[in-house]
C-alpha cells in the first residue's frame, strides 16, 4: 500500500451534520463550529464525513479557530501534502497566465485563498518579492514547503513569509513577522511602496488596481479628494494622469508618510491631511467643490451582525460627500465587506441623492479583479464592491 493510500485509510475523521454543511455541498469551503459532531482535540488534516458516513472531503481542522474546518479537496483519495500543494500552486500560476497577468515588476496576486483552492493562504508578488501571507495555522506550518515549491520558478525573487497578529490570534498561534518590511514595485507606470509590517493585507491594496486605472483615465484637470487614503494610491494615480490637485485624508501618520514618500519618488505634488474623515468632512467641505471624490473606507461591517451600523456609516458619508461633488464630478464608493455589497451602496446613493435633489448616474460597478477569484458558491469570497457615479446636475 502506498503512503498516500495509507494516509487515506488511516486519517483521523471529522464527523459533521449533513444539514449544517449544505453550504459545503453548494461549493463553499468553510465548516463552521455548529456543523461539527465529533472531531479530535488537536488540529490537523482530517477526512470529513457526515453522520451517515457520506464523504465530504479533506479539510484542515483547528478546533480553536472561529472557522474550524477549511476544505482542501473533494477527492476521495488524499494525494499527500507535497503533491497537493504542487498541483494547486501550478494551477494558480497557470490561471494568472491565462488571464493575461505577468510577473516581474508589478503587483499580482498569485494565490487568493479559497478562490484557488488553498484556504488560509494568500501569495502576492510585488516586483521581485513574493509575499506569503498565512491566515490559518495549517498553512503557516506548510510555509517552508510552499516556498520550496515556488522558488525554482521564481529563483530571482525574494521570498518573505508573514502572519498578521489578528490571524494568529484567531488561530491560537504566534504571529510571523517578515524579515523584509518595505518593497518597491510598479503599477500603471508608477512606483509604490508596500509595507509588509502593516495590518492591511500584505501591505498594499492590489484589489483596487483596476479601479485606480479607471480613475486615472478620468482624472485630467480634476480636483481630487481621497478619503481614507492610506498610502494615497488613488491620489497618486490621478495626479500622474493629469489631475489638477489631490488631497489625501487619513488618520494614520505612518500611512501618510509613506504616501508622501511615494509622491516624491514619482515626482508628484500631493497634499495630505491627518484627520478622522467623519469629523473633518465639514471643514474639508469649505475647500470644495471637488471634481472627483474617492471614498474607500476600512471594513465597516466585519460580519452580518455589524451590517446596520455599517450601512449607517455609509449613509453619513454620502450625506456629506455628495454636496461637495461638483457638476460632472465622479464619486467612487467602495465596501471591502461582503455584508455590504453594490446593491447596498447603490441604494444608499439613490436615497441620499433623492433627498438632496441631485441627479446621479451610475457609470461603473466593479468587484475585485480577476487575480482575486472566489468560488461561485462562496459569497464571502466576493468581498470588494464598488459603485462609481457621476453627478449630472440637479433633479
Amino acid at each position: 500500500m502506498s503512503e498516500e493510500q495509507t494516509a487515506t485509510t488511516t486519517a483521523p475523521v471529522l464527523e459533521v451534520q449533513r444539514r449544517k454543511v449544505a453550504n459545503v455541498f453548494r461549493g463553499a469551503p468553510w465548516i463552521f463550529p455548529n456543523a461539527v459532531r465529533n472531531g479530535p482535540d488537536e488540529p490537523g488534516l482530517l477526512k470529513v464525513v457526515t453522520e451517515t458516513g457520506r464523504f465530504v472531503g479533506w479539510a484542515d481542522y483547528n478546533p480553536q479557530a472561529p472557522v474550524p474546518g477549511r476544505l482542501l479537496s473533494r477527492g476521495e483519495d488524499w494525494p499527500g501534502e507535497e503533491v497537493w500543494l504542487r498541483l494547486r500552486l501550478q494551477s494558480a500560476l497557470e490561471r494568472r497566465m491565462r488571464l493575461g497577468y505577468s510577473f516581474g515588476g508589478g503587483g499580482v496576486r498569485l494565490v487568493n485563498g479559497e478562490g484557488d483552492g488553498m484556504p488560509g493562504l494568500v501569495i502576492d508578488a510585488y516586483g521581485t518579492t513574493m509575499v506569503y501571507d498565512f491566515y490559518t495555522r495549517a498553512m503557516r506550518e506548510r510555509g517552508e514547503l510552499i516556498v520550496q515549491i515556488l522558488k525554482p520558478q521564481f529563483s530571482d525573487y525574494h521570498h518573505v513569509m508573514r502572519m498578521g497578529r489578528d490571524a494568529a490570534e484567531r488561530e491560537h498561534c504566534e504571529p510571523l513577522e517578515p524579515a523584509t518590511t518595505e518593497i518597491i514595485f510598479g503599477e500603471n507606470g508608477l512606483c509604490f511602496q508596500a509595507q509588509l509590517d502593516a495590518s492591511q493585507k500584505t501591505g498594499f491594496y492590489l484589489d483596487q488596481r483596476d479601479n485606480r486605472r479607471f480613475i486615472a483615465r478620468c482624472a485630467a484637470g480634476r480636483r481630487v479628494l481621497d478619503l481614507f487614503a492610506y498610502h494615497a494610491a488613488f491620489s497618486l494615480s490621478a495626479l500622474a494622469a493629469g489631475a489638477r490637485s489631490a488631497l489625501a485624508v487619513d488618520s494614520s501618520t505612518e500611512a501618510l508618510a509613506t504616501a508622501m514618500k511615494d509622491a516624491e519618488r514619482n515626482g508628484l505634488s500631493l497634499m495630505t491631511s491627518e484627520a478622522d474623515v467623519f469629523s473633518s468632512l465639514p471643514e474639508i467641505a469649505k475647500h470644495g467643490p471637488f471634481d472627483m471624490i474617492i471614498c474607500d473606507p476600512p471594513k465597516m461591517a466585519p460580519s452580518r451582525k455589524h451590517r446596520e451600523k455599517g450601512l449607517g456609516a455609509y449613509r453619513r458619508l454620502c450625506r456629506q460627500c455628495l454636496p461637495m461633488l461638483g457638476q460632472g464630478g465622479l464619486l467612487l464608493l467602495s465596501s471591502c465587506s461582503q455584508a455590504i455589497d453594490t446593491d447596498d451602496l447603490r441604494g444608499i446613493l439613490g436615497q441620499i441623492s433623492s433627498r438632496q435633489r441631485l441627479a446621479l448616474d451610475v457609470v461603473a460597478i466593479t468587484h475585485q479583479p480577476a487575480d482575486h477569484p472566489w468560488p461561485v458558491g462562496f459569497l464571502t469570497g466576493r468581498y470588494l464592491s464598488t459603485v462609481i457615479v457621476e453627478r449630472r446636475g440637479q433633479m
